[in-house]
């Protein structure tokens, strides 16, 4: 069996892609990506969407990079309007093209309508094409924009522990779970999405994007990202931030001071830091630094490069 047969057939049975690869005898760690949409938001079934919030089609990474297969993005997406009300049956053959603008930002297609907002109270569909595979989403909006920016407490639990060796960390090192109540939006919950910065620790001197997850039920929010052992050596420092279905964010609160939450990975020590105003290695004014890279991050995911 070979590699690109084995990836398919793990995604296609939802089986564990490392198991699966191992019994096909293929190193899970070289194995081949999927080049094709695989989410959106709003996501797919959504309701009351913000009438004001644009359309976004995440590709695998470098989708849209030169030499990758996106190279006319207007020709992957068709936006259709079904009906009024939240019928989602009402998307069939008499379903209305809907014109609008398509950009690349990142690894995504967004989409804004002509008129910049959708109808109120209307049932969408789009389809978005892929390499090697396609993604259909529907959804109803609401009626009324997003003017607001989600509200996002603090990190409840910062903790690390020893991680056996995987494809990002050949050497192992510890993982590091982050653990928050989700945040409370106007728009659609599922429109929510968090991205998780280190904001310090051995040789950051910028806040890095170590995980991003898309809001989910539940009283817990749980991101994690794996820490290589060179990179342990010293006290670190994290901050999560929630974007809605426009744009709008907030960060992390520590305890109502706008700081952000620190661990000694190695020991497995929660602390908060002394002085949230400066950062070791050129990432001082913590919070002016993260919301640089907010808008980058939004972008595509800026990860760390190791030499």
């Amino acid at each position: 069996m070979n590699r690109t047969l084995a990836l398919m057939l793990a995604a296609a049975l939802g089986t564990p892609l490392a198991a699966s690869a191992q019994d096909a005898g293929v190193d899970p760690c070289s194995l081949p990506t999927l080049e094709r949409p695989t989410e959106s938001y709003p996501a797919d079934g959504a309701g009351s969407v913000s009438i004001d919030a644009p359309l976004r089609i995440r590709y695998t990474p470098a989708y849209f990079a030169p030499g990758g297969p996106g190279t006319d993005p207007t020709r992957l997406l068709d936006v259709r309007r079904c009906g009024a009300g939240c019928d989602r049956a009402a998307c069939g053959d008499a379903s209305a093209p809907v014109g609008g603008r398509v950009q690349v930002l990142g690894d995504e297609l967004v989409f804004f309508p002509d008129a910049l907002r959708w109808d109120t109270a209307a049932t969408y569909r789009a389809t978005a094409l892929g390499r090697d595979g396609d993604l259909a989403v529907s959804f109803c909006t609401g009626s009324s924009p997003d003017d607001l920016p989600p509200v996002l407490g603090a990190i409840d639990e910062l903790r690390s522990d020893p991680a056996e060796p995987r494809c990002e960390a050949p050497d192992g090192g510890f993982r590091v779970g982050v653990f928050f109540r989700p945040a409370i939006d106007s728009g659609p919950p599922g429109s929510i999405e968090y991205l998780l910065f280190q904001t310090r620790g051995a040789g950051v001197d910028a806040p890095i994007l170590r995980d991003r997850v898309r809001n989910y039920p539940g009283e817990q929010i749980t991101m994690a990202f794996v820490l290589p052992p060179d990179e342990a050596s010293t006290p670190i420092c994290v901050r999560v931030v929630a974007v809605d279905g426009v744009g709008n964010f907030a960060l992390s609160d520590r305890r109502g001071d706008g700081d952000e939450a620190c661990l000694d990975p190695v020991r497995g020590n929660y602390f908060f830091p002394l002085c949230g105003a400066s950062t070791r290695g050129g990432a001082g004014g913590g919070a002016v630094s993260l919301v640089a890279l907010i808008a980058l991050a939004l972008l595509g995911a800026r990860r760390r490069r190791r030499g």
